[in-house]
């Protein structure tokens, strides 16, 4: 019994993300949430109280899967560069869990929702980025990582994720239901390699 419990607790959070993806908090409904599920609006209430716990869950389920991401990422490459891994583990994560993209849009419908998404893995990149600055040995005339620089990755990286973002939804508009597989993350890798030897070369 709990299992079966536990199964459809967690079909009606993968709906909920679906409906959440697609047309945000306030245009979701429980009672499309419920069909997609395959269960009654009374098993959804009484798994979830109500739409806020039931995107709450979904939410959470979202900053789960991708600190899990994040985890996974080598970071023996050296700041900056694990830094730009770990944001391309992040745009997979958006492209390949919908709980994910259903937490980034919740932060922007649910004002009150957090912990936030972005401030969650935007702060782990801070905290890898700044690691640099207990390995320099003297303050070089040019912004380094350790200084001024980091800010700056930070923010290139928090605009080119969210572009990123923005890019996949166009094509769930576009195509209906999926996204093509790896085409935004093989872009976005495909932009960094093209623009990481000239952040480099700033932060040296």
């Amino acid at each position: 019994m709990q299992e079966r419990a536990a199964r459809t607790r967690q079909a009606l959070i993968l709906a909920a993300a679906r409906e959440f993806d697609r047309k945000g908090y306030a245009a979701a409904s429980l009672a499309c949430i419920s069909r997609a599920a395959g269960t009654s609006i009374g098993a959804v209430t009484f798994h979830f109280a109500s739409k806020a716990e039931l995107a709450d869950a979904v939410h959470a389920q979202g900053m789960a899967d991708t600190r899990h991401a994040l985890q996974q990422v080598d970071r023996g490459a050296g700041p900056l560069r694990s830094a730009v891994a770990m944001a391309s583990a992040v745009v997979r994560c958006l492209e390949g869990h919908v709980a994910v993209r259903a937490a980034a849009r919740l932060d922007r419908d649910r004002e009150d929702s957090a912990p936030n998404w972005t401030a969650m893995w935007s702060k782990a990149i801070q905290e890898e980025l700044a690691g640099a600055a207990d390995t320099e040995p003297c303050a070089p005339a040019t912004p380094s990582i350790g200084q001024t620089a980091p800010s700056l990755v930070l923010t290139l990286v928090v605009y080119l994720v969210h572009g990123a973002e923005t890019d996949l939804r166009e094509q769930l508009r576009t195509d209906a239901r999926e996204v093509r597989p790896s085409s935004v993350s093989d872009r976005f890798t495909r932009m960094w390699k093209t623009i990481l030897p000239a952040v480099e070369y700033s932060t040296n």
